[in-house]
């Protein structure tokens, strides 16, 4: 169950699930829903709006996986917040060792 910190804000839980489920070296979740003020997902443009967000995420978890596979494992561990509201991910998705070239 979720605590009431979390419910109040959507980020906290994907920061813990995608920190659980991918150990990454770096993650880092922009929030841009104010970009997308009258979008869907963010229709009434309300500042307080968590539904778009911006993540960058490097983990060894994508050693071996196809861009796409790495956004499915993205994309399933946040399946629950994605059910709930969450509209839009924009995805980068590295390991380490691209990151270093």
């Amino acid at each position: 169950m979720n605590s009431p910190s979390e419910k109040q804000s959507p980020c906290r839980a994907p920061c813990r699930k995608l920190t659980a489920g991918l150990q990454p070296v770096t993650l880092k979740l922009t929030n841009e829903s104010h970009k997308h003020a009258g979008h869907t997902g963010n229709p009434t443009g309300a500042p307080d709006a968590e539904t778009h967000f911006n993540v960058e995420i490097v983990s060894e978890a994508f050693q071996g996986k196809p861009l796409v596979a790495r956004h499915r494992l993205v994309y399933t561990l946040l399946k629950e917040e994605l059910d709930a509201g969450l509209h839009a991910l924009a995805l980068k998705t590295k390991t380490p060792s691209e990151v270093a070239r």
